[in-house]
């Protein structure tokens, strides 16, 4: 699943405090939150072999700007050296005010069979 092979490439990023769609209550910062935001199957008339094209949404999250700009780093760097065929397609600075949070948003595209 390609869920799993997404958790694998980043369980090195923010002390392995990734969790798929949401974090849990009182998490220590930094973390990563990672989702699906759509999977679309590619049919290939060659090999009948779909390949998929799925995008992930991958929220880095810690306490000041400065941190999370690094925590974004580290995650562009670690999907660079997975197994997996991705691009980067979005990147995009928020802040949680009510979390009191810092927030780098990282949109993915990832190609897999």
């Amino acid at each position: 699943m390609i869920q799993e092979q997404l958790f694998t490439a980043l369980s090195g990023v923010a002390g392995g405090r990734v969790f798929p769609n949401v974090a849990p209550n009182n998490i220590a910062k930094p973390y990563v939150v990672y989702s699906r935001v759509a999977s679309t199957p590619e049919n290939t008339l060659a090999d009948g072999v779909p390949v998929e094209n799925t995008r992930f949404q991958i929220d880095c999250l810690d306490t000041t700007y400065a941190a999370v700009i690094a925590l974004a780093d580290v995650v562009k760097a670690a999907m660079r050296t997975s197994n997996l065929t991705n691009l980067l397609l979005l990147e995009q600075d928020q802040y949680e005010p009510d979390a009191l949070l810092h927030r780098v948003i990282l949109d993915f595209s990832v190609w897999h069979y």
